[in-house]
């Protein structure tokens, strides 16, 4: 994930006074303690007075944090500007990109001096991500209202497109309810729309699609179970199938939890080293398992290894690859906030102990061996790098924010990003780059902003209906 230099926003807003958050036709599952039924005072219990007065300095101490960590943010914001100016880097970098980049630049340094200055920048930088995912983790205890997008809510003037060739369109759909642990309610749903609309809108062939769903209630008897393994098998067959020709359009959609994990947790800190700064994201299969000690058994989906997976895709199928995922990585990245402020509506898991980390790369690294492609990096790499000329990645929110879903007056649960992108490509709307697309999905999305991440994310979007 990634996020614009010196961009901010402050998604605090007011809670609504129903037995349910409402917004815009949509109703938030759960209602905070402040909504619920009024308190009775058993014998002996404080006076309501009491209670509300505590409400009311526990809010106070709230905003104040709040305004401590904007400030915080903003004084680190201005010095990655600087970082950006100072080592002549693009005006529209993303942050993650901009740690990533001076990581790699200490590893190329031959000055001990200038290798410590990028040091200092590095963990700067990493120090801002924390910060935002502080701000994140503190503004959700306001109970944040997302809302569903109105089609009407658009829409920049559109580019003349390539028309999408259905016959050369390949698509793998994941979407995930069932986990062990904080199940979800909407990512099967948001997987069936995305299917729905490539075979329906778009005509891309049935059998060009894998469609691998974990509904709570049991697996699907019609659909692969969305394991680690099936999901890394799934994405190894892109490369193997000989009907999928160099050139030919790929979407890999992935809706479910996602988590982070803290590099300092594997790689330990060293003097003029940057390894240890920034976090390796993951994605959640279905059957992320700890045994009764807590102990990881199946780790999670590193992004260092699908990164290698995609990049060995784009060398044998091209770079007409689109990534998409509804989930988030908040929670791994700061400690000390309160985690009961984790709601069911989020779509992030908190990491597996530090030795789910290290299970994580090994698995990856065990799993890749006979696919590493001259020139790539192992994994478990100090120095390891992401390919980003391979596919463009469309993300549902910044690294520090959380991706929501919410449930329609219907009754039904989507994802708010997915729900949105959804209403922007069945709008009539078409021909837009990705990143542009990302923008306009986030006028529809105020408390996350979608994201578009790859050397190719100014190229028009494929995945548009023929016109």
């Amino acid at each position: 994930m990634a996020i614009f230099v010196g961009d901010s926003q402050d998604p605090a807003g007011s809670i609504c006074p129903s037995d349910a958050l409402v917004v815009s036709g949509v109703s938030l599952p759960g209602t905070p303690p402040s909504l619920e039924s009024p308190i009775i005072n058993p014998p002996g219990a404080s006076h309501p007075n009491e209670a509300s007065t505590s409400v009311h300095n526990e809010d106070a101490e709230l905003t104040d944090e709040i305004k401590s960590v904007k400030e915080r943010i903003a004084s680190y914001e201005m010095q990655e500007v600087d970082i950006v100016k100072k080592y002549g880097m693009p005006g529209n970098i993303d942050s993650a990109t901009i740690l990533q980049t001076v990581k790699d630049m200490v590893c190329d340094s031959e000055d001990p001096q200038y290798s410590l200055e990028i040091v200092r920048d590095a963990e700067l930088l990493d120090a801002l991500l924390k910060e935002r995912c502080r701000l994140e983790h503190l503004q959700e205890q306001r109970f944040p209202r997302p809302r569903l997008p109105n089609s009407s809510e658009q829409l920049p003037n559109p580019r003349d497109p390539e028309p999408l060739n259905p016959d050369r369109s390949w698509g793998i759909i994941i979407g995930i309810n069932a986990y062990q642990a904080s199940p979800l309610r909407g990512c099967v749903s948001d997987a069936l729309d995305v299917y729905q609309y490539l075979v329906h809108v778009l005509g891309v062939p049935e059998s060009h699609i894998q469609l691998l769903l974990a509904p709570c209630g049991g697996p699907s008897p019609d659909t692969p179970f969305p394991s680690r393994a099936n999901i890394i098998e799934a994405l190894h067959s892109l490369h193997r199938n000989p009907l999928i020709q160099k050139g030919d359009n790929i979407m890999i959609y992935f809706s479910g939890h996602g988590a982070s994990y803290r590099c300092l947790d594997y790689f330990p800190k060293r003097e003029g080293g940057t390894v240890h700064t920034g976090a390796v994201e993951a994605i959640c299969p279905a059957d992320r398992t700890v045994d009764m000690n807590g102990h990881p058994l199946i780790p999670d989906i590193s992004d260092r290894e699908l990164n290698t997976i995609l990049h060995l895709i784009h060398v044998k199928k091209g770079e007409n690859i689109t990534v998409i995922t509804d989930c988030c990585y908040a929670s791994g990245v700061t400690r000390g906030v309160s985690s009961s402020f984790q709601h069911n509506t989020t779509r992030n898991l908190p990491p597996l102990l530090a030795s789910g980390l290290e299970l994580m790369l090994q698995t990856g690294d065990e799993n890749l061996r006979e696919f590493y492609l001259p020139g790539t990096v192992s994994v478990l790499a100090e120095n390891w790098s992401p390919l980003n000329a391979s596919h463009v990645l469309l993300a549902a929110c910044r690294e520090y924010q959380f991706a929501r879903e919410v449930q329609k007056d219907d009754g039904t649960v989507n994802g708010v990003f997915t729900e949105a992108l959804m209403s922007v490509l069945r709008s009539g709307l078409h021909n837009q780059s990705y990143h542009d697309l990302g923008c306009t999905i986030s006028a529809a999305t105020p408390l996350q902003t979608p994201i578009a991440i790859g050397e190719n994310k100014d190229k028009l979007f494929p995945w548009y209906p023929r016109v």
